[in-house]
């Protein structure tokens, strides 16, 4: 079981409070836009039928009229992922998290550290302890609780990169994590600039041999 790469799931999961939520034999169900994500973090296997399991999960994402996804993280739920194709899922997707930690020694990373104004923080509401970085009036580029930034579309060009570095310093933030979709491996500016791969995961979704993918 990969459990650094579950603790880190979690605290993703945990900064989008704002979601509905529910757990369905230990997975975690969130509605993300149009799609409800399925977390298979804590499941035991004993606990019950996976197809059955697989199935409420489509129940409920056809009751709220969203794709059902399942989010799997490398190293975890080994047979999840052959069960599910054995239930008609195909891969959709897959991504990478990247993990920047701040050091003493800030002075040695390859990007200009010099402050910059480009990017403002916005208090979130009813999040506890939650803000956005915003990039302009409507676009919001990560999360930030405490000292903890997430940015939920790590596809940013290299500058938008030092970007978020610059504002990390200037804003107290001690660690980033990025979620970079349609990658298996880090990007090369993420490696340049001192981030290192934490994981992969895999997004499965049923197909619709006629229409496509399900709704």
């Amino acid at each position: 079981m990969n459990e650094p790469a579950i603790r880190m799931e979690e605290q993703i999961i945990s900064l989008f409070q704002d979601r509905e939520t529910q757990i369905c034999q230990g997975w975690i169900l969130k509605k993300m836009g149009d799609r409800l994500l399925v977390y298979p973090l804590y499941y035991k296997y004993s606990q019950g039928n996976i197809p059955d399991n697989i199935q409420k999960c489509e129940e409920i994402s056809r009751r709220s009229g969203l794709d059902c996804v399942f989010r799997i993280v490398e190293h975890t739920n080994y047979h999840l992922s052959s069960i599910l194709t054995n239930n008609g899922y195909v891969l959709k997707e897959c991504g990478v998290v990247g993990e920047w930690n701040i050091t003493e020694d800030v002075g040695n990373l390859c990007v200009d550290m010099r402050s910059q104004d480009s990017l403002f923080l916005k208090s979130g509401e009813g999040e506890e302890n939650a803000e956005y970085v915003m990039a302009d009036a409507d676009t919001v580029i990560g999360i930030k609780r405490q000292e903890l930034l997430f940015l939920p579309d790590g596809n940013l060009p290299c500058e938008g990169i030092e970007n978020i570095l610059r504002f990390s310093i200037d804003n107290e933030v001690t660690r980033i994590l990025a979620d970079i979709p349609g990658k298996e491996e880090l990007p090369e500016q993420y490696g340049r600039a001192g981030f290192h791969r934490a994981y992969l995961y895999r997004c499965y979704q049923k197909e619709d041999t006629e229409n496509g993918f399900t709704e």
